[in-house]
Order: structure tokens, then sequence, then C-alpha cells
């Protein structure tokens, strides 16, 4: 239900004044407060207590949150036009030089948006399966290797994974971080998320003046990934050069981006260094914690375990003995289980944004040009109004049968994981593909449980995590 305030049919209109604020400090505002890995549930707590859209003061900074799934939906649908990412998302990541697709706005955005797109078409992808198929399988050989373990802690191997899937995808070139256990490109990304999670918050940025460890660290991760980054540029130029036919039917979304060579459309060694290291960090973070979260959940549910795998088994006799490209779009179960997590665990369970001119929004607030935004892409999917037994893990609500029958009410729109809009994360139908073959393959060749360890937990570094997680494989017999 919309917090829109109505009086004989008209808006109620509020201005940012208008808007409550949770108390803070003298000076500070709400920063302190914000300072942590659950700045999501802080914000989703405060939109109980304050409504769907209230204001908060970051050190003099001031930014609304809004949380009503009809009008993040709205200010989704407008961007980039009315809506921009925020200066200090641009800001932060234009001086550490990765100032990509993800971070770029207007003409910027648009070009680079444009040369990555045909990466992630359905056509495209078809033909990277086969490549997804041996990713999988060396991610199952390093987990039998493991499977004496009485506890595993498994998103290493997630993340291991979806770099090696991502680097195939992006550059045509397979790290196999599966096949060893040497840290490397894995590592380094590790340190840059949250870093740049951290300084996109702060009113201030110190770290032109002074450096902490911390800083350091990420200076040094940035150096080592720009090395791998631009090493992959110059081969991907003399394979260009090498097969000049590459540019009218590029391979890999790097060929497409230096292939591009009109005035108007041309990257620089800086805006592809920028998209690379963006890809490599959206393909690694935002799939490997979606696929830990589903683990979460059916670790503690054998007879979702018992569903996937029946699943499978079944596509699997219908594609000569194993899953294929078309097998994949037909696990309409597995599917409903990764939605369900999405749900209750999104990867992205908020989004900035900025106001470009002014606006007046949905439910009546009027905001200048310039007003930071925090779009609350999750809680819509928590709101009992939105989807009957809403603390309750159950994938079956996904189902056609389900939804039309008894799990009113069930509405699809409340949250929104993957954004919306002409920004809607590109790879969607990617993270699926990747998300089913790991899980089949998983609930195929184990049982899946959790052992007695530290409650798991919500974590926040521009995508959410979970902390804690711990899992027990047991290989099944065979047969069984």
């Amino acid at each position: 239900m919309t917090e829109s305030v109505v009086r004989e049919n008209q808006l109620i209109k509020r201005t940012l004044d208008d808007l409550p604020q949770p108390k803070g400090w003298p000076l500070l505002g709400n920063f302190l407060q914000l300072q942590s890995k659950k700045l999501h549930q802080v914000l989703e707590q405060w939109c109980l207590e304050y409504g769907n859209t209230y204001k908060i003061d970051i050190a003099g900074l001031l930014f609304v949150v809004i949380a009503d799934p009809v009008v993040v939906k709205d200010i989704l649908r407008r961007r980039p036009k009315s809506f921009n990412r925020t200066a200090s998302l641009e800001r932060v990541f234009k001086e550490l030089g990765i100032h990509g697709v993800l971070s770029s706005n207007g003409e910027s955005w648009k070009r680079q948006r444009r040369l990555i797109m045909p990466a992630f078409s359905k056509k495209s992808l078809a033909s990277f399966f086969p490549l997804l198929e041996q990713t999988t399988e060396r991610l199952r050989l390093r987990l039998v290797k493991k499977k004496g373990q009485d506890t595993l802690s498994i998103h290493d191997d997630l993340r291991r994974f979806t770099v090696d899937i991502t680097t195939s995808l992006v550059f045509g070139h397979d790290t196999r971080l599966l096949e060893h256990d040497g840290d490397g490109l894995q590592k380094h990304l590790e340190v840059i998320f949250p870093q740049l999670n951290s300084r996109t918050r702060m009113p201030f940025p110190y770290w032109k003046y002074i450096k902490f460890k911390k800083d350091r660290k990420l200076d040094q991760a940035l150096i080592e990934v720009e090395k791998y980054a631009l090493k992959i540029v110059e081969q991907t130029r003399d394979e260009l050069q090498f097969n000049p036919q590459l540019a009218d039917a590029p391979e890999t979304i790097l060929q497409a981006m230096v292939a591009a060579s009109d005035d108007n459309n041309r990257l620089t060694n800086e805006e592809l260094f920028a998209n690379i290291l963006t890809l490599l960090l959206a393909g690694e973070d935002t799939t490997s914690n979606l696929i830990a979260w589903m683990l979460y959940f059916i670790s503690q549910r054998p007879d979702i375990q018992c569903k996937i795998n029946e699943e499978a088994e079944q596509i699997r006799l219908k594609h000569k003995g194993q899953i294929n490209v078309q097998g994949l779009d037909e696990l309409t179960y597995l599917e409903a289980v990764a939605r369900e997590t999405l749900r209750l665990k999104s990867t992205a369970p908020m989004i900035s944004a900025e106001t470009v001119d002014q606006v007046t929004l949905l439910d009546g607030t009027e905001l200048p040009a310039g007003t930071g935004l925090f779009l609350m892409t999750r809680l819509g999917g928590l709101n009992p109004e939105h989807f009957k037994d809403a603390e309750q893990f159950r994938p079956e609500r996904w189902q056609e049968e389900a939804v039309a029958a008894e799990a009113c009410p069930h509405k699809a729109t409340s949250h929104f994981p993957f954004g919306g809009g002409a920004r809607h994360c590109p790879g969607e139908t990617l993270a699926f593909m990747e998300t089913k073959m790991v899980i089949a393959m998983l609930c195929q060749q184990f049982d899946i449980s959790q052992p007695k360890s530290p409650p798991v937990v919500e974590e926040y570094a521009i995508t959410m995590r979970p902390k804690n997680l711990q899992i027990c494989l047991r290989l099944k017999t065979v047969g069984k």
C-alpha cells in the first residue's frame, strides 16, 4: 500500500523540510549511525519507524530514503533522464581511475552501455554455455576433494567460480582460479568493493590528505588489477590486428570495446580499465552472493534439495543425460528457489541515485536538483501486504499454479533485485545461468547441511553477503 497522502483526490505536496528524520548528533547528523556493515538494515528499520519517505543527514549532506515500491519503480523507470548515479559515487570512481559504465551518467553511460550489452544477449550467452559447463565441473572437482572437511567456508570457492566465468566472458581469458589455491586477482577484488562502498558514504575525502592501512591496500589492489587488465587489453589489440574479422563479430566484451573505432564510440585506456574492473566486481560479487544465500536456505531444507535434484534429473533424462542451454530454462522450480532467495536476501537491497533537475515524486514529495536518494529495493518484498507469509522461505509461491491459486498476495513488482528501467542489470540472465548450473550440480553430488556455527548475518558492502556461512557437504552414495 502506497504511503501517498491524499485529500480530495489531490496529493499533499511536501518538501525536504517536511520530511521526518531520525535523531542524530550535532554537526555529524546520522553519520555515525550509518558507518556500519548493516547500513541497509538500519535504513530499512527507519522506514518502519519514519515511513516510506524520510531524510537523513550525513555530516551536513541531506539524503532522502524511499521505500514505497510504486515510487521506487517510477524513479528506476525515469533513469537516466530524471535520476542519475550519485555525485559521490561518480567522484570516488573518478578519483580512483575506474569511472566506467557503473558510475557514468549521460552520453558517456549510453556509449559504454551500448558496447557491453550485446555480450549479454541470449544468443551470445548460449555460445558461452560450454565454458560454463567446464567451469561448473571444475568447481565440482574442487569440492569433491574437500569432502572430508567437517565444515566448509564455501564463499571463497564460489568467488573463484564467478571470477573464472566473468574473465572468460569479458576477456576470453580463463583465470582458472578453481584449479589452484593462489590468491591473485580474487583477493584484490575482495579489497576493492568494500572500500568503494565506504568511500561513497564519506562526507569528507580524508584519503587525499592521510592514508591508513586500508587505503594503502586499496591503492595496491588497484595497481595490481590495472596491470592485469592492461595486459589483457594489449593482447586483445593484437588479436584484433591479427584477425580483423573479430572487429565485425567480436567474441568477447573486451573485443567489442576495443574494436569500437569511430570517434563517438572509442574508449580510452582509462575507460577500458574502468569497465573491466566494473564487470569483474559486478560479476564476482553479486552472483557468488546469490549462490551463497541459496545454500544458506536449502542447507536447512533437505526437502527443497530433493525437489531441485528431481527436477534436474528429469531435465537430464530429457536432454541425453545433461543439462543444456534449453534445459536451464526448464529448471522452473530451481528458478523459483533463486527468486525466493532474492526476495528475502537480495544481493542489492538498496540503490543510490540523485535527482537531475527539480522533481516531484509520485507521493507528492518535491525535491531540488542534486538531491541524493537511497532507494530501498528489498523492503517491499518483505511486506506481508505484498506476499503471503512474507517471512517464510517458500519457493513454490513463484510457480504459476501457486500464484494463481493460494499464494496471494503475490506482488512480484514490490522489490527490485536487479534494479529497473534503462539501467536494469545487464547480467541478470547470466546470473541465473550460473546459479542454476551450480545449485543443480551441488544437489546432485552432495547432501548439504549447516554445522553448528555462529549465526549467519547480513553484511553490506555495495552488495549484501552472508557473514559466517559454513556448509557441510556429504558426498552422495552411488545410486542415491
